[in-house]
């Protein structure tokens, strides 16, 4: 099978260091002689190194870099345009600038048309994962199934959601394939269980773990003690501490989980989160 038919497309990637990568891999594939130096030169860099450095995620691409590249790998209008907000997504400092970014690779999407739905899977999960509202009505629908009755959803959600915003939720599931209707026309899960793992989920759960964070905060003031549970530690560690616990919090994550799946009287929603961060240390909390 030729290079053309088997190499992936810019719109099938949320990360730029990973369609570089691939870019250069099928490069090398096809013609050994494809090297760094002849890459670099390729998209305009006189360093042969600095090609590497970015796909390992040691340096960024500048504005001015962003578009030379672009026109290097020989990209299309819409794939430059695709490009560009890739890599404006991925550097982005704030979720104001990461969510615009996102809205651009979207409109592109939009004019391309992309059908398959694996290529926009990445791009859907994103967005299932931009509001902690749509995993929650997910959850609901799965206990309870869901009958297209807008209203009553949205009184099941805490905080109180209003129909519309629920209504969005459940469109929004239903497009990436996390919900489907029944023979009866109800809502129903279509797997029992998900979860994440891969690079481009650790980019979408940024924003979901911050709105998460706000809830449980706001949860001290909303809920009485005896529906939520909050504590917290203040620990003096080292890295080796620290990896030790996280690997206690995974395992615990893990047994949470399975105590959930088998619990058959299930009629609430909890959102749980795990959160060790630094405070204080020599280097100012940096690693």
């Amino acid at each position: 099978m030729s290079e053309k038919n088997t190499a992936k497309k810019v719109f099938e990637y949320l990360d730029y260091r990973e369609f570089l990568k691939d870019y250069y891999s099928q490069k090398k594939e096809a013609n050994p002689a494809f090297s760094l130096r002849v890459f670099s030169d390729r998209i305009g860099f006189k360093a042969k190194d600095f090609i590497s450095r970015v796909m390992n995620g040691e340096k960024n691409l500048s504005g001015q870099s962003i578009p030379k590249v672009a026109s290097g790998l020989r990209l299309g209008k819409h794939e430059t345009e695709f490009f560009v907000a890739l890599v404006e997504f991925n550097q982005a400092e704030t979720t104001e600038e990461r969510n615009a970014a996102f809205e651009a690779m979207q409109a592109v999407l939009k004019v391309v048309r992309f059908a398959e739905k694996q290529h926009v899977l990445g791009h859907v999960q994103y967005m299932v994962y931009s509001h902690w509202r749509h995993l929650t009505i997910r959850s609901l629908i799965g206990m309870f199934g869901f009958d297209g009755d807008y209203e009553a959803l949205s009184r099941q959600v805490h905080p109180r959601i209003t129909a519309e915003e629920a209504k969005k939720s459940v469109q929004l599931l239903e497009e990436c394939l996390l919900i489907k209707k029944d023979e009866n026309g109800k809502y129903v899960l279509t797997e029992s269980a998900i979860t994440t793992g891969d690079r481009t989920s650790k980019l979408a759960l940024r924003g979901y773990h911050q709105h998460c964070l706000k809830l449980a905060s706001e949860s001290i003031d909303r809920d009485p003690p005896g529906n939520r549970h909050i504590s917290g530690l203040t620990l003096g560690i080292s890295q080796e501490g620290y990896e030790r616990i996280v690997e206690r919090i995974n395992a615990l994550r893990k047994e949470i989980a399975l105590i959930a799946e088998e619990d058959q009287g299930s009629d609430r929603v909890f959102q749980m989160e795990f959160a060790l961060f630094p405070v204080g240390g020599k280097s100012g909390g940096k690693q």
